[in-house]
């Protein structure tokens, strides 16, 4: 299972997670241990889905969606904790291994997230949002930019069809040039993620 949701660094460093191309849907709610739907409140849903886990503590897609649910209101170590819950019970489900790692890097650990943000892509070479997330790390917390061209190259080489491929290609030509002209060397400081359109939204990770 997947969740819906889909991390990416936006275009505004400082804004920078959001929902990208697979934005997040609604999911319908798991059922309760009793069989019966659980009818979600929007002001009640993080109990609800605490509920839920008291009864059935495996119900993958409560996990996930508690999440996603403590991801939007920056709760991240709880996030991580029912990500990492969830992830125990499906490892390769990629998406949540990306949300995760954003919750990383949010609280301060952009090493344990270029860590996950790898494992996504061993597992999933194609996984766009975790290789373009990577990039986004490499360059604006660990000043390297280096590292983060070589991630964003490996996106254009394994996402032939990425939607925002002429973006992301534009700043690779552009800290590739800094690079040659020997400025920009203090880890992508001045510099900008290439991210969705105008108008969508930021929220790297989420």
């Amino acid at each position: 299972m997947k969740t819906s949701r889909t991390a990416v660094l936006s275009l505004v460093i400082a804004s920078f997670l959001l929902p990208g191309a697979g934005c997040r849907k609604k999911e319908s709610p798991p059922q309760g241990g009793g069989g019966e739907m659980v009818r979600l409140n929007d002001g009640s849903e993080i109990e609800n889905y605490r509920e839920i886990l008291r009864k059935d503590p495996n119900n993958l897609q409560a996990l996930v969606n508690l999440g996603n649910l403590y991801f939007d209101n920056h709760q991240d170590r709880l996030a991580i904790e029912n990500y990492q819950r969830a992830l125990a019970m499906d490892p390769r489900n990629n998406d949540v291994r990306t949300d995760m790692a954003v919750c990383f890097r949010r609280i301060g650990n952009p090493d344990r997230a270029v860590e996950e943000l790898g494992k996504a892509i061993a597992l999933d070479p194609r996984h766009a949002q975790a290789r373009y997330n990577l990039g986004v790390i490499l360059l604006h917390d660990k000043n390297d930019v280096a590292g983060a061209v070589k991630a964003w190259e490996a996106l254009l080489a394994s996402v032939p069809d990425y939607p925002y491929r002429d973006s992301v290609k534009a700043e690779v030509e552009r800290l590739k040039a800094m690079a040659a002209g020997g400025s920009g060397g203090e880890g992508g400081k001045g510099t900008s993620a290439p991210g969705s359109p105008a108008g969508s939204g930021l929220k790297f990770g989420k």
